[in-house]
């Protein structure tokens, strides 16, 4: 039944992962978003052009900055022919993806911020992870942040197949990505997650990652997180979230711009309340659940229309699949 749902939101439905040998790597283009960061954009392209698996393409989408990011860029580049810089208005970063991502060519968009940097070897093991399975919409990256904090993001650990969160993104969202340097998608996905209606579009001028993330699950996207850090995401006074505290006002107001983004995403998804009678079929594609996932489910069970008979052997069944995990 979830595989019947899952071919309806338009997205690659595939029996079984075949061999690797069979697959060929996606091309990847880099898409690098910058606004007023010229004391960092260098060193994050050339993070890009570092890569140990050098990518298709790097755009740089430069959103109307005030200050020598521009000319930085071209001085330093101005003899590498895979580097493209589109100039734009400003009109915020979700504008300035759409920008790159009409310019770029890749079955996989990389994203970048202009004051973050990437491991040499970062794009290579993303490389690496859509061509051992290939079913997989969206891979994101552990990060080690730098600046005026030094710590990882999360502790290393083993990558994670998340499977497919479409019920748990439309009816109990959670955030099962990471900031926008450390965010991979396919083409396909991506393009239908930049396809907001206009007056939408221009509410997400900032934290539009958001969208990506969030959206992807209702989407139906197959996620894959890879535990080791490497991505360098930068902590630094000029962030832009850095040390801002939102009134109650801004927060309704944040709230309410999230509540439309998600609305709009379930209607495009022709998502109902009757999709929630697959959260067991949904938590079963996740090999090696937590235990704070096996909650997540237990509460959408608890959503779910069902007899009560039918909701409790549903969620044993959860349980059954959690130690499983627990035992692989």
């Amino acid at each position: 039944m979830i595989r019947v749902r899952m071919a309806a939101l338009g997205l690659r439905v595939r029996p079984q992962e075949p061999c690797m040998s069979t697959v060929l790597p996606p091309t990847i283009s880099v898409l690098v978003s910058s606004y007023n960061y010229a004391p960092y954009i260098v060193e994050a392209v050339q993070s890009a052009l570092a890569q140990t698996q050098p990518p298709l393409e790097i755009v740089v989408v430069d959103d109307g900055s005030t200050d020598d990011s521009v000319a930085r860029v071209r001085a330093a580049f101005a003899d590498q022919p895979g580097i493209r810089l589109i100039e734009q208005a400003n009109a915020g970063q979700l504008s300035a993806w759409r920008t790159g991502f009409a310019a770029s060519r890749g079955q996989v968009i990389a994203l970048l911020d202009s004051d973050d940097r990437w491991s040499p070897e970062y794009l290579a093991r993303v490389t690496a992870t859509y061509q051992q399975m290939p079913s997989a919409d969206f891979v994101f990256c552990n990060m080690r942040l730098f600046g005026t904090v030094e710590r990882d993001l999360h502790a290393p650990g083993a990558d994670r197949d998340l499977g497919l969160s479409v019920v748990l993104g439309s009816f109990y969202p959670r955030w099962q990505g990471v900031a926008t340097s450390g965010l991979t998608l396919r083409r396909e996905l991506m393009g239908r997650l930049l396809d907001l209606p206009p007056a939408m579009a221009t509410q997400w001028v900032t934290r539009p990652d958001d969208c990506l993330v969030v959206g992807a699950d209702i989407f139906g996207a197959h996620k894959v997180y890879i535990g080791e850090p490497l991505v360098g995401h930068r902590e630094h006074e000029r962030n832009a979230l850095a040390g801002y505290q939102r009134s109650r006002l801004q927060n309704a107001r944040y709230s309410y711009r999230v509540a439309g983004m998600l609305a709009h995403y379930r209607q495009r998804a022709g998502i109902t309340d009757q999709w929630l009678s697959c959260a067991k079929a949904e938590f079963r594609t996740k090999p090696k659940p937590r235990l704070r996932e096996l909650g997540w489910y237990w509460r959408l069970l608890g959503m779910a229309n069902l007899p009560l008979l039918q909701r409790w052997e549903q969620r044993f069944a959860i349980v059954g699949h959690y130690l499983k995990g627990l035992r692989a």
